[in-house]
C-alpha cells in the first residue's frame, strides 16, 4: 500500500554528516571540497573584499548594484564598475565573474557578504529561504481537495483554512485520496505495486507549492496596510491634506496590488488540475518556481513597510503619521508613474 504523504521537514540543512572522520585521502578530499566550496559560495580573491563588515546590496536610491564599505562613521556604496577599475578586478577574472552572480543573487536577498553561499536559486532552482510546516499542510491539504474532486467526479471548493484542515483529516477524504493515486497510476501505465510514484510526484508539487502558500501569507500582510490605509481616512477624514495624501496613496497602490493578483490567479490556474499538473510534471515545476522567485522578489520590495505596519494600531497621532509618510515616499518611490503629455496635432 503506498503511503499517505510522508511527515518530513520543509527543508533540510545542507551538508552530509558534520563530524564525519576524515578519510586516508583527506588532503585530495579537502581540495575538492574547497573546489565545491568555490562554486557554492562567493568567495573572492581581490583583498577589497576581505573588509571587515563589507556587504553586497542595491543602493536604495538609483537600485543599483553596489559594494558597501564602513568608511568612519558613514558607509561608503560603490557600484561595480568603480570597483572593478579601481582595484584593478578585470573583466575576465573570476572575481568579475563573481560580481556579476552578486547582482543577479540580489534578486533573492537583500544583502549579501563575501563567503556567504550562493543562493539557491542560481544553483539548483530551489528556494533559499524556508517556508513554516503549516505552509506544506496547506499545500498538500489542497491538492488531496483535488484529488478527492477529480476521483469522485464532485468539484470540492474550500478556501478557508480550518475547514480545509478537516476535511483532509477525515478518513473518506484520505480513502478517497489513495483511489485517486491508484487511478492516476493506471492512467499513467504505472503498475498498482509503482502507485508510490505518484505519492512521491504529488508530494514533490505540494513542497513546491508551499513556498506559494507562505507567499500569500506575506501577501495577506500586504492587504492589511491597504486597509490600515482605509482606516486612518476615516480618521482624518476633515484633514484635506491627509486625505489628499491618502487618495494619491491609493492610487499608487492599485497597481502594484493588481500584479500581485494577477500572479496568484495564474498560479491557482494552471496548478487547479492534479492530472494536468503530472503530465506535464518539469514544466509545471518551472513554472511554479518562476511563479514564486518573482512574488519573493516583488514582496521583498514591501519588508520595511509591512514591518512598519505590522501589529501596530491605527490611531490617530505622530506614530501613524509617520507611517504614513514612509509609506507615501516608498509608493511614490517605486510606483510613481510619470505621463508625457503631448499636445494634439
Amino acid at each position: 500500500m503506498a503511503r499517505d504523504f510522508p511527515a518530513q521537514a520543509v527543508d533540510a540543512e545542507d551538508g552530509a554528516g558534520e563530524g564525519a572522520t576524515p578519510a586516508a585521502g583527506a588532503p585530495a578530499a579537502a581540495a575538492s571540497e574547497a573546489h565545491a566550496s568555490r562554486s557554492t559560495h562567493f568567495l573572492f580573491e581581490n583583498k577589497v573584499f576581505s573588509v571587515p563588515g563589507a556587504f553586497f546590496s542595491f543602493a536604495y536610491d538609483s537600485n543599483e548594484a553596489v559594494y558597501n564599505v564602513q568608511l568612519g562613521d558613514v558607509w561608503g556604496k560603490i557600484p561595480f564598475r568603480t570597483l572593478r577599475e579601481a582595484f584593478g578586478i578585470d573583466d575576465t577574472s573570476s572575481d568579475a565573474v563573481l560580481l556579476g552572480v552578486v547582482e543577479r543573487s540580489l534578486k533573492y536577498v537583500k544583502t549579501i557578504r563575501p563567503g556567504d553561499s550562493i543562493p539557491r536559486e542560481l544553483l539548483d532552482g530551489t528556494a533559499s529561504w524556508r517556508v513554516e510546516d503549516s505552509h506544506l499542510q496547506i499545500a498538500r491539504g489542497r491538492i488531496t481537495v483535488q484529488l478527492v474532486s477529480w476521483i469522485t467526479g464532485k468539484e470540492t471548493l474550500v478556501t478557508d483554512r480550518g475547514q480545509l484542515e478537516q476535511v483532509v483529516e477525515d478518513p473518506q477524504t484520505k480513502q478517497r485520496a489513495q483511489q485517486a493515486f491508484s487511478e492516476l497510476a493506471r492512467r499513467f501505465g504505472i503498475p498498482e505495486e509503482r502507485k508510490q510514484e505518484i505519492v512521491d510526484k504529488v508530494e514533490s508539487i505540494a513542497r513546491e507549492l508551499s513556498y506559494i502558500e507562505a507567499l500569500r501569507d506575506r501577501y495577506h500582510q500586504l492587504q492589511q496596510i491597504i486597509t490600515g490605509l482605509g482606516q486612518a481616512g476615516r480618521i482624518y477624514k476633515t484633514d484635506r491634506q491627509m486625505q489628499s495624501d491618502l487618495s494619491r496613496m491609493m492610487a499608487l497602490v492599485k497597481q502594484p496590488i493588481l500584479d500581485f493578483e494577477d500572479i496568484f490567479a495564474q498560479l491557482d490556474a494552471q496548478t487547479g488540475e492534479i492530472m494536468a499538473v503530472l503530465k506535464s510534471y518539469d514544466s509545471q515545476v518551472s513554472f511554479i518556481r518562476r511563479m514564486r522567485d518573482e512574488l519573493h522578489t516583488r514582496l521583498m520590495l514591501w519588508d520595511d513597510v509591512i514591518y512598519a505596519w505590522d501589529g501596530e494600531p491605527v490611531e490617530r497621532g505622530p506614530e501613524l503619521e509617520a507611517r504614513l509618510k514612509k509609506t507615501y515616499h516608498f509608493l511614490a518611490q517605486h510606483f510613481l508613474v510619470t505621463k508625457v503629455w503631448q499636445r494634439g496635432a
